[in-house]
């Protein structure tokens, strides 16, 4: 009898000992189920914030993008509206018959002018090198954008520091060789002396091949920023609702 007894209290331990340790399981699986929930709810409201940061900076983005659509239209202009007026000054040096040359005055300032590429984008990209989230998730747009920085404007500034030299030494050259108080209407004090300057033809030639070579590398930097540009909107469209 006795033993009959203490088995049925063993087995009733047991059976509480196996009771016990399904709670406990149970206990553990509850508090990791909440554990993962919690941790999957908040990567999804910290997923919403950085798409609401990415949809930002996109809108930002192509906002200057446009801009700087504008400024290299704008440049474009500007180069085929001064460089025949440049090109007629050089060939009249060249051929002796600069006196000859309608709105003279006028044609001789605008070989004094000039005008570089304001970029307006550039901190927004340094944003997209910069940033704690990946603000643009293509990685094929990711590095168009910033090959466009790095190489194709890089390139562009080594260029305007070598065409800013020429503008430095015209300057200095109707400094001492016109009477004006600027380029547009800058007299020059001798005419036939500026016929037979080998300087300025030098400085006016240099002047016109400089501006050629902008307008012409303008119209790759156009084409690269209109791609951008449309890419960014179809991301936009796409991910921002």
């Amino acid at each position: 009898m006795y033993q009959l007894i203490k088995s049925e209290f063993n087995l009733r331990d047991s059976k509480s000992w196996l009771r016990f340790l399904a709670y406990i399981v149970l206990e553990i699986l509850l508090v990791l189920i909440g554990i993962l929930l919690a941790v999957r709810i908040d990567a999804l409201l910290e997923e919403r914030r950085n798409n609401e940061i990415r949809c930002e900076y996109l809108e930002e983005l192509i906002f200057v993008m446009e801009e700087d659509i504008e400024d290299m239209e704008g440049n474009i202009s500007a180069f085929e509206e001064w460089n025949p007026k440049i090109l007629e000054v050089a060939l009249g040096i060249r051929d002796g018959n600069l006196e000859k040359i309608d709105s003279l005055y006028e044609k001789l300032g605008t070989v004094g002018n000039y005008i570089n590429f304001g970029q307006g984008s550039s901190s927004k990209i340094e944003e997209l090198k910069y940033s704690s989230i990946n603000l643009i998730r293509d990685r094929e747009l990711k590095t168009k954008i910033l090959k466009y920085q790095n190489v194709d404007v890089s390139f562009l500034r080594d260029r305007e520091r070598r065409y800013d030299k020429v503008g430095d030494d015209l300057r200095t050259y109707y400094t001492k060789n016109f009477i004006g108080f600027n380029y547009q209407d800058a007299i020059p004090n001798d005419i036939e002396n500026l016929k037979k300057d080998t300087e300025y033809f030098s400085l006016v030639k240099q002047r016109y091949e400089w501006n050629q070579w902008f307008r012409f590398y303008y119209d790759h930097l156009l084409a690269t920023q209109k791609e951008i540009k449309n890419d960014l909107e179809k991301m936009k469209s796409e991910n921002c609702k």
